[in-house]
């Protein structure tokens, strides 16, 4: 499920971070990387082949740094608007994944932070956003993937297609680590409960409940330990809640879909979540 995948650099400190969180996914069946920089160049012709001789070396740094940890690395050095660019590359060499920096404290000095959410509203691929905070002006840098980050997931569901196809991923890792704790979460707004009568609202989460108890078996995990909650409130502010050091280590949901995910593109729920998630957020398209 993440066999191969791709991750974007800048050669900031974050990016450093980024390619050391690429051997946690080892555990989980990483096998191959495909490294990948691109130049962005606006309104300064004439320089492209110059930053592309920066950047050579530094990218040959991270191949090394991957290859060191029995991790098959290839790389590309291209130029393009980068989420677009990144996408494409996700395509030509059929990643199953694109792995990148989500906003953290030191990430507003690079430019994966800025470039993440932009490829979640272009890409129809699985994006793994690893929130990663550098401290400082030091290649000190505080990682979201963690050791044991997948044994402890939170996964949000609002019973769309978009999320049975998450399902898919939440079912290899549980496969990996039969003994996870998982947190299945089903959000009822408030704002669309809210127009039901009293007998309405407690049969709608007595059936949000039993979907959550059905998707409970279809993950057949006999050794993994279950929580179920269905909840009424607001579904980013719920699924920020249950991350951080206490918290989920790990969060897998769609990105869009039928019920709070509902929005075109990135739905509002999933932006929020990317955006301030203390964990490492795993979005999932509806169509690839």
């Amino acid at each position: 499920m993440l066999s191969k995948i791709l991750i974007a650099t800048d050669f900031s400190p974050a990016s450093d971070c980024l390619v050391q969180c690429a051997a946690e996914l080892q555990a989980v069946g990483l096998q191959e990387v495909v490294l990948a920089h691109v130049v962005y160049v606006t309104a300064t012709p004439g320089l492209e082949e110059i930053l592309q001789d920066e950047a050579r070396p530094q990218l040959e740094r991270q191949v090394a740094m991957l290859q060191d940890k029995g991790i098959r690395t290839t790389s590309e050095l291209t130029m393009g608007i980068p989420a677009h660019k990144l996408d494409e590359l996700a395509t030509r060499h059929q990643v199953k994944a694109i792995m990148i920096g989500s906003r953290g404290g030191g990430l507003a000095r690079s430019a994966l932070g800025s470039v993440s959410f932009k490829l979640l509203q272009v890409t129809g691929h699985p994006v793994f956003l690893s929130r990663i905070n550098v401290e400082g002006k030091s290649d000190t840098c505080d990682v979201s993937v963690r050791p044991q980050a997948f044994t402890k997931i939170l996964f949000a569901t609002d019973f769309s297609q978009t999320a049975q196809r998450a399902e898919d991923f939440l079912r290899h890792i549980l496969e990996q680590y039969p003994q996870a704790t998982v947190n299945l979460l089903h959000v009822c707004d408030a704002g669309d409960y809210a127009r039901l009568s009293p007998d309405g609202l407690k049969e709608q989460q007595e059936l949000d409940r039993r979907r959550l108890e059905d998707l409970q078996h279809n993950l057949a995990a006999p050794q993994a330990t279950f929580k179920l909650d269905c909840v009424i409130g607001k579904p980013a502010e719920e699924i920020i809640a249950r991350t951080g050091d206490d918290g989920a280590s790990l969060v897998i949901m769609g990105n869009h879909g039928k019920g709070f995910f509902r929005e075109a593109l990135l739905g509002s729920v999933a932006n929020e979540v990317a955006r301030r998630a203390k964990a490492p957020v795993l979005l999932v398209p509806d169509v690839h």
